[in-house]
C-alpha cells in the first residue's frame, strides 16, 4: 500500500514573526513503523516551503509549500491513504484545508488524522466531509493495522481496529481505546530520512527555533506520558498519564544514529519527565560522556524542579545540557498546588535555578496567568517572583495565557462555568489573546498583566514599568514588540 504522511502548512498571527521550523516527530515515528511493509512518502509541508510566506487578511502567516505543489507531490507519488498531523487544534483549520485539497486529486484516497486536535475532537473532525478517519491516542501502532485493513479492503474489519473513528452509514463510530505501547524500545527510530533535513538545517540557521537552535540540531523523545495532574495539559490526551520510556542504551544509540548521518550537533529533548527516572537520566549521562558524543542538548518542554539536584544538574552539566526549561506556572503556591493543580514546592525552583547557573547552565522559566480562580493580585505576584527568579539567575520568561484546549480539566472548568470568551473556536486558539473571562479579570486585564509580565525579559526599570503599563495599548504594543524581538 501506498501512503502519504503530509505536515500541513503553518498559520500563526503575525505578531508571532516569522514561523518557527520543526521537525514533526510523531509524522517521523508513524512513517518508521509503516515503512517495514508499505512504501511511505512525507510531504513536510512546512519545512519544504519554509521560505514561502503568505499573509491572509494581513493578520496571518501561512508558512509551507503552495496546494499546487501539495497536488503534485500527491499525484506523482499517487497514494491509496494519506495521513495528516494535527499536534494544535489551533492549527486544525489548515490540516482540513490538506484534506480537500487531496480529495480534489482522487476522491477515493482513504484520510485519517492524527494528533492531539482529532484525538481530543474525533467527532467533530469526522464532520468534516474530507476527513475519512481520525486515530485517537498513540497514533504508530494503529495506523499501521489501519493501513493493513485498508489493504485488504476488509471494511467489515474496522470496527476491531482499536483508537480509531469513522463514520460508517451516517454513524459515527468511536473503537475501543487502544492500550499504550509499553516497550518504547521496539519502536523503530525516527524516519528521519523521509524528512526534509536538509532543508531543515538551512531553515533554522535563517529562523532558528527559540532563538538558539543555530548548530545541526533534531528532535528527540527518550519517554512519553505524564502521571501528574495539571490542569491545562493537553499531552497526556495522545500519550496518557502513565510514564513509559525508552532505556537509556536505546536513547543514545539514536543519538549515535543522528551524529553519523547527519553530523548532528545539538538534540532538543522534548520530554515531558525527561528526569521523572533519576537513575535513567544519570545511565543516559554517563553513556555519552563515556561514548564521548560531544553534543549539546536542551530540554524545551520543561522539566519538574523537584525531579532535580545539584548532583544530577551537574551530571547533565557534563554530558552536554546547556539549556533547561523548568515550570513554577505561577509565583503563588495556593495557585500552584490547588489551582493549577501541579504541586510543585516553588522553594524547590529556586534552588535548582541556583544550583543550575553555578554550573553554567541556562535557565528559563515557564509561567501561566488567567486561570480561573486565580486573582489580578495573584498575577501581580507571580511577575513580582519572575523578577525574584531573575536575580537568582534565570535569564529567559515565558508568559502564556491560560489556553482552554479541548479535553483537558481546564476546558471543561472554563465551558462548565460559563468563563469562555464568546469568540471561543478552534482559530483563535492559534491566536495572542486571552480567551477566559472570569470575574476576577477581563480580557482587557490579562492583556495589560501580559504586557507587564513580559517586560521581566527587558532591562526596563520598575518605575519605567509602571510607567509603560497604564496605556492598554501601549502595553500590547509593547508586548508585541517584545515577541517580535
Amino acid at each position: 500500500m501506498r501512503v502519504c504522511l503530509i505536515n500541513p502548512p503553518r498559520i500563526q498571527p503575525k505578531v508571532w514573526g516569522k514561523p518557527s521550523v520543526y521537525q514533526p516527530m510523531d509524522l517521523a515515528y508513524v512513517a518508521a513503523v509503516l515503512e517495514k511493509q508499505h512504501k511511505v512518502q512525507v510531504i513536510d509541508v512546512p519545512n519544504e516551503g519554509w521560505d514561502n510566506l503568505e499573509e491572509i487578511d494581513g493578520a496571518k502567516y501561512r508558512q509551507g509549500l503552495k496546494n499546487e505543489e501539495i497536488i503534485a507531490r500527491i499525484k506523482s507519488f499517487a497514494p491509496d491513504a494519506v495521513v495528516i498531523t494535527v499536534p494544535f487544534s489551533g492549527w486544525s483549520s489548515a490540516a482540513f484545508d490538506v484534506a480537500a485539497t487531496v480529495k480534489k486529486v482522487d476522491k477515493d484516497i482513504a484520510i485519517a488524522l492524527i494528533g492531539l486536535h482529532p484525538s481530543a475532537r474525533p467527532a467533530e473532525c469526522l464532520k468534516q466531509p474530507s476527513v475519512d478517519f481520525v486515530v485517537i491516542g498513540e497514533p504508530e501502532e494503529t495506523v499501521l493495522e489501519l493501513a493493513g485493513v485498508l489493504e485488504q479492503g476488509k471494511k467489515s474489519e474496522l470496527k476491531k481496529v482499536k483508537g480509531i473513528g469513522f463514520v460508517e452509514n451516517g454513524e459515527t463510530i468511536i473503537t475501543a481505546s487502544r492500550p499504550f505501547i509499553q516497550d518504547l524500545d521496539s519502536l523503530p527510530f525516527p524516519a528521519r530520512h523521509l524528512l526534509p533535513m536538509k532543508q531543515f538545517f538551512e531553515a533554522a540557521k535563517k529562523i532558528p527555533i527559540s532563538g538558539n537552535l543555530r548548530k545541526p540540531s533534531v528532535r528527540m523523545l527518550t519517554s512519553r506520558g505524564c502521571p501528574y495532574g495539571c490542569i491545562f495539559c493537553s499531552n497526556r490526551i495522545v500519550m496518557g498519564r502513565q510514564w513509559r520510556a525508552r532505556s537509556a542504551e536505546n536513547v543514545v544509540a539514536e543519538i549515535e544514529h543522528i551524529i553519523a548521518t547527519y553530523d548532528i550537533r545539538q538534540i532538543d529533548f522534548l520530554d515531558d519527565n525527561i528526569a521523572f527516572d533519576r537513575k535513567r537520566l544519570e545511565t543516559i549521562c554517563d553513556l555519552i560522556v563515556e561514548k564521548d558524543l560531544n553534543i549539546e542538548w536542551c530540554t524545551p518542554n520543561g522539566v519538574r524542579a523537584d525531579s532535580l539536584d545539584s548532583e544530577l544538574l551537574a551530571k547533565m552539566r557534563k554530558a552536554g545540557c546547556v539549556s533547561i526549561l523548568i515550570a513554577p506556572e505561577s509565583g503563588v503556591q495556593r495557585v500552584v498546588d490547588q489551582i493549577i493543580k501541579k504541586r510543585q514546592d516553588l522553594r524547590k525552583v529556586e534552588e535548582v535555578i541556583i544550583a543550575a547557573r553555578k554550573l553554567g547552565i541556562k535557565v528559563g522559566c515557564f509561567f501561566i496567568i488567567g486561570m480561573i480562580g486565580e486573582t489580578k493580585d495573584d498575577i501581580k505576584a507571580t511577575i513580582k517572583y519572575a523578577y525574584k527568579l531573575r536575580k537568582l539567575g534565570a535569564d529567559r520568561f515565558y508568559f502564556s495565557y491560560a489556553t482552554p484546549l479541548y479535553g483537558t480539566e481546564l476546558y471543561k472548568q472554563a465551558k462548565q462555568g460559563g468563563f469562555l470568551k464568546s469568540t471561543f473556536s478552534d482559530e483563535v486558539l492559534s491566536e495572542v489573546k486571552p480567551l477566559i473571562e472570569t470575574p476576577e479579570f477581563t480580557c482587557d486585564d490579562l492583556l495589560m498583566l501580559s504586557a507587564e509580565a513580559n517586560l521581566v525579559n527587558t532591562t526596563f526599570t520598575r518605575s519605567k514599568l509602571a510607567k509603560a503599563i497604564r496605556d492598554p495599548k501601549r502595553a500590547i504594543k509593547i508586548l508585541f514588540e517584545r515577541k517580535k524581538s
